[in-house]
């Protein structure tokens, strides 16, 4: 594995995070994130941004939502069978995640026009992180979690939204004994999926025998997890490859229950219940590893580190908030057999990278 080009995206803001990719027909990327002046305020927007492949370079981000009043985040593209693309969001009032609800937007022509904001789920506390899939019997299979301060996001479980009739209606499925892993990562074979954990120590797996409407306790894998967000991809050779942060909580004087977005710590903690299940921040996130599997995920090989440089301080973070701060990263193998990935670097931008497999 070799890392052959890599980009900055173009943004217009001072922070930006939570990027996810997709291929487009013709060989051109979309890249969607969001970006403002600080996650959790209410001028965090979801952006996106086309890559020209003929050109081999990103457009000028265009601005995807624009609530006043809520603070919208983690942006998810997904083909639809029909042959739409989704691009579905959060939208919660500033930092409060329990208040979070999804959107969506819709494009009938490969990304160059879309229509009307969509309230796809309005239950508060909803958040997403990964787009759907379609299981074998053709059903699709979107992974939430719902959100809570209480026990400072500890107690956050995973869920699965199905539908038959391609979006329509929904029915609720708990991931069972859930609780403190997130960002639940469906392979497209909706034979096994991963998880982010609020605790920081692992990352966790499942598995599923009937095509993705049941899923098996999460467990332990080997990897280390600090609390953000991994994602994995199924390649066409048959191997899993997962990129993540390798690093766990380790009682760090910068570890807390406390979110680093959270301005007030102590109306934060005032509001929680903090006990030993409680959600532990402020791991760093870095070095950035690709490692693969052969075996569904039980255990891993280390492909490539992407970053590691621990030290590296963003000009616009005067807290050293995310010093070394290379998170939140998106992997696809696109149709030419390379894999492409995107990550916040540093919150200043969106970085995509170009790797032979």
């Amino acid at each position: 594995m070799k890392i052959v080009e890599s980009r900055a995206i173009p943004t217009p803001c001072l922070s930006n995070h939570a990027s996810n990719l997709m291929e487009l027909e013709n060989g051109d990327l979309l890249c969607t994130w969001f970006g403002g002046s600080m996650e959790g305020s209410s001028d965090i927007s979801i952006y996106l941004s086309r890559f020209d492949k003929a050109a081999g370079a990103w457009s000028e981000a265009v601005k995807m939502s624009d609530d006043e009043d809520r603070s919208e985040q983690n942006p998810a593209l997904f083909r639809h069978p029909s042959g739409q693309i989704w691009l579905l969001y959060t939208a919660q009032l500033k930092t409060d995640q329990g208040t979070a609800i999804v959107r969506m937007r819709r494009s009938d022509n490969d990304g160059t026009n879309w229509g009307p904001i969509e309230t796809l789920f309005d239950r508060e506390g909803t958040f997403i992180r990964h787009p759907p899939v379609v299981n074998p019997e053709g059903k699709l299979l979107l992974p939430i979690w719902f959100s809570s301060m209480k026990n400072a996001f500890g107690d956050d479980r995973s869920l699965v939204q199905i539908s038959g009739d391609g979006g329509v209606s929904w029915t609720l499925q708990e991931v069972p004994h859930s609780e403190g892993c997130v960002h639940m990562n469906i392979m497209p074979s909706c034979r096994v999926a991963f998880y982010r954990r609020r605790r920081a120590d692992n990352i966790f797996r499942s598995v599923s025998s009937d095509g993705g409407l049941s899923w098996s306790v999460p467990e332990a894998t080997p990897l280390p997890n600090n609390n953000s967000s991994i994602q994995a991809l199924e390649c066409s050779d048959g191997r899993l490859l997962i990129i993540y942060n390798h690093i766990s909580a380790a009682g760090r004087d910068s570890e807390s229950p406390v979110p680093p977005w959270v301005q007030d710590k102590q109306a934060f903690l005032a509001e929680c219940d903090v006990t030993g299940n409680s959600a532990i921040w402020g791991v760093p996130r870095n070095p950035l590893i690709i490692a693969s599997s052969k075996d569904l995920g039980k255990s891993w090989t280390e492909e490539l580190v992407v970053e590691e440089d621990a030290h590296l301080l963003s000009a616009h973070d005067n807290k050293g908030a995310f010093r070394g701060d290379y998170s939140y990263p998106s992997i696809i193998e696109t149709s030419d057999g390379r894999l492409q990935i995107s990550y916040s670097y540093l919150r200043d931008y969106i970085k995509h990278v170009t790797l032979t497999p």
